[in-house]
């Protein structure tokens, strides 16, 4: 059964009610309700997707509810997904690893290429052939194709050659609203759901390219993915729990087993049954977290410090220091000598 993550589904939902949707309602149609949003490994049955945008029409009276949810995409709405498709050389690269590690976020339409001499299509490959049903999530997914391009190019003018979508026309607002995202050449009833775009913006060299990070967070991605096709460990369970808890502070063996949805007891009887510690995987998260903010220029040491739990500055060096075997400032020397 195809499935979504919980943080696609979320934001779903969450941009569905910033655009008048009433909350309750629409976790009302999600099994376990909100609550079954507390578990950051959660998936949900990816037919929900439309289930939720199409009542959010309803409950709105917003036909292009759809739309306006995909241009609320950024990459961050994708997590480490997204920090790659952020620090990504082109636009074809970022596609490419979009693709790949497509299922970590959403089974609901894998995405395929067709790259000519001159333009590039952007082809979704449905996971339901409904074309009606599905309408407001494949434009919810083209939308968000066209905002994330326009978000990694800086710049805001239409980039999108053409649109063709399998559904009929659906209502006037909604086809202007069409127009006003990717111009006049919107074509329904078509054989395929699919974006154009020019060939030559897909190697056009954007302006936050970084391949170090690229290349560190793509293979931890890789192992992501392997865990997911075999069955998530109980290591990636909780390293993925302590991700999203580690900016409120540094997360209680209590408060991360609630997360995931059972009892400190129970939660460190399985880390004793597979040889694993809590402390070392507290380690280990912040270590890969620490490893994707130093490549953050903005981001001072004290910003880091404070994002990873650290009371102050120096525990982090410290730490940082018996990571990765030099100082914080000279890790970041080192990339800034890498990238010439």
């Amino acid at each position: 059964m195809p499935t979504v993550s919980n943080a696609y589904l979320s934001n779903f939902i969450e941009t569905s009610v910033a655009l008048g949707a009433p909350a309750e309602a629409l976790y009302a149609l999600v099994p376990g309700g909100k609550a079954a949003f507390s578990h950051p490994d959660a998936r949900f049955p990816a037919e929900l997707t439309a289930t939720v945008l199409n009542a959010a029409a309803e409950l709105t009276g917003v036909d292009s509810v759809g739309l306006r949810v995909g241009m609320q995409f950024r990459p961050a709405t994708f997590l480490d997904v997204g920090y790659a498709l952020a620090a990504a050389s082109t636009i074809r690269e970022a596609l490419e690893i979009n693709i790949r590690y497509q299922p970590l976020t959403q089974e609901v339409a894998r995405t395929r290429l067709e790259i000519t001499r001159t333009e590039t299509r952007i082809v979704l490959e449905p996971a339901f052939p409904d074309a009606e049903a599905m309408r407001r999530v494949t434009e919810a997914i083209l939308a968000g194709y066209a905002s994330i391009g326009r978000w990694l190019l800086w710049d805001q003018e239409r980039p999108v050659a053409a649109v063709q979508l399998r559904h009929a026309p659906p209502s006037a607002e909604t086809c202007a609203f069409y127009r006003a995202l990717f111009g006049e050449e919107v074509t329904f009833g078509a054989p395929a759901d699919m974006l154009v775009i020019d060939a030559a913006l897909v190697t056009r060299p954007l302006p936050n390219a970084n391949p170090a990070l690229v290349q560190l967070l793509t293979g931890r991605l890789n192992a992501r993915l392997g865990a997911y096709e075999a069955g998530s460990s109980m290591r990636m369970l909780v390293i993925s729990g302590l991700h999203k808890q580690i900016r409120k502070g540094k997360p209680s063996l209590e408060e991360t087993a609630k997360l995931l949805g059972m009892s400190g007891r129970t939660l460190r009887r399985r880390l004793m049954e597979e040889g694993l510690s809590y402390s070392e995987l507290l380690a280990a998260a912040r270590k890969e977290a620490a490893e994707v903010y130093i490549h953050e220029e903005k981001m001072t040491l004290l910003d880091i410090a404070g994002l990873l739990g650290y009371g102050d500055q120096t525990a982090f060096m410290r730490a940082f220091k018996g990571w990765f075997g030099v100082s914080p400032g000279a890790y970041r020397e080192k990339l800034r000598e890498r990238r010439g």
